[in-house]
């Protein structure tokens, strides 16, 4: 609990004036939507600091263990979900226009989001089979598995919301559909360089990872919406975090 409160403790002040910023200056769509990402911006890298998640990187390649504890995991989650929940009810300008699931596509995307999370952890798979599980976070205890799946899929599904839905219909308006969500992968990856820089001492690894995965998450998002490539983005971290590869 030392670490939570810490975590909390640390954000607050930003948190504040976030909020009192925002009320003052009365954001329009756009500038809402800037807000909203360097809020989660704010609140994922400061999970480094606060020892409430691990990165690392062995042979050239990422990888990333998080705080075994229940609370966390599945608080972390539920907060991420009802931040969605009052994204989608109280900014309803930008909301109408996130695609959640493409309905006339529904289980075609769903089959494509799996065939794309393959995709996107073939490389970890292949890489990760030269180095030993000790040298890249260790052996995760099944009985956080289930609490770490909660926390990568609702948690990844606020991220997804922000860039697979407010970013990519922003730049829908202006470009087709794939390019749209292409460009939400460059985004995306812009948007972790000061985790992969200043945070931690990662560097371009991070950066292709997360340019590799949001190009896939960005594409499949953009044909089938934003629960698809949720699937895609917070299977890949569960897979990642859980040891499971």
């Amino acid at each position: 609990m030392d670490l939570l409160i810490n975590y909390i403790l640390r954000i607050l002040p930003a948190v504040i004036i976030i909020i009192i910023g925002s009320f003052l200056l009365r954001p329009n769509k756009s500038l809402r939507i800037i807000i909203y990402v360097l809020s989660f911006i704010l609140l994922r890298d400061a999970l480094t600091p606060a020892s409430l998640w691990s990165l690392g990187i062995t042979n050239g390649v990422p990888w990333i263990r998080l705080y075994l504890n229940h609370i966390f995991l599945i608080g972390m989650g539920f907060f991420s979900l009802i931040f969605v929940i009052l994204l989608m009810l109280f900014d309803k300008e930008n909301s109408k226009e996130v695609t959640l699931i493409n309905r006339t596509k529904a289980v075609p995307g769903l089959l494509f989001s799996i065939i794309a999370l393959i995709i996107l952890v073939a490389p970890f798979i292949i890489v990760y089979g030269y180095s030993n599980v000790e040298t890249r976070g260790g052996i995760v205890p099944e009985e956080y598995i289930i609490s770490i799946l909660f926390f990568s899929l609702f948690g990844n599904f606020l991220e997804e919301v922000l860039f697979r839905g407010y970013i990519y219909n922003f730049f829908r308006k202006k470009d087709n559909d794939i390019k749209a969500g292409i460009i939400s992968g460059f985004v995306f990856c812009f948007f972790h360089i000061y985790l992969a820089t200043t945070v931690t001492s990662i560097g371009t690894p991070l950066l292709l990872f997360t340019l590799w995965e949001g190009i896939i998450c960005g594409i499949v998002g953009s044909k089938y919406g934003v629960i698809p490539s949720t699937i895609v983005h917070g299977g890949a971290i569960f897979l990642l975090t859980s040891g499971l590869i």
